[in-house]
């Protein structure tokens, strides 16, 4: 995701085009919610999305979320689904509304807004793992 990060989770991912993510991440966006959940975000035209994920040792191990039926906000969030499994939760908090964009050719430059509501849904989600980590390290079964 950065230059300065060296973990084999952060190599360089390949483009992918709007279509080919919307197609993966319809189905995606139907599934249940994994057990943690961020809050929804919506914007002015009433888009939503909401991101769940589960995590194992600090680290991102699959990532669902529920979105409008707007194939750019789709593609988006399917792009984070994608390329974040394995990311430390900390490393997964720096992707960025212009990352996703430059990672996502072919948006309309009126649809690439979208990313800024994904990336706050998304950085929701995270600062949810982080509070059930907190809790899980606080009071141990």
């Amino acid at each position: 995701m950065t230059a300065a990060c060296r973990e084999a989770c952060c190599s360089v991912q390949p483009r992918r085009s709007i279509s080919e993510l919307f197609e993966r991440g319809y189905r995606r966006n139907r599934a249940a919610a994994l057990s943690i959940e961020g809050t929804r975000h919506a914007d002015a035209e009433g888009n939503t999305v909401g991101f769940s994920l589960d995590t194992a040792d600090g680290r991102i191990a699959e990532v669902g979320f529920r979105a409008t039926t707007c194939a750019t906000l789709i593609a988006y969030c399917e792009y984070i689904a994608e390329i974040v499994p394995g990311f430390r939760l900390e490393i997964a908090r720096e992707l960025t509304a212009v990352q996703l964009v430059a990672a996502v050719p072919g948006v309309p430059a009126l649809k690439q807004e979208r990313a800024v509501l994904t990336i706050a849904a998304f950085r929701a989600c995270l600062t949810a793992a982080q509070a059930s980590r907190s809790t899980n390290q606080e009071h141990p079964r």
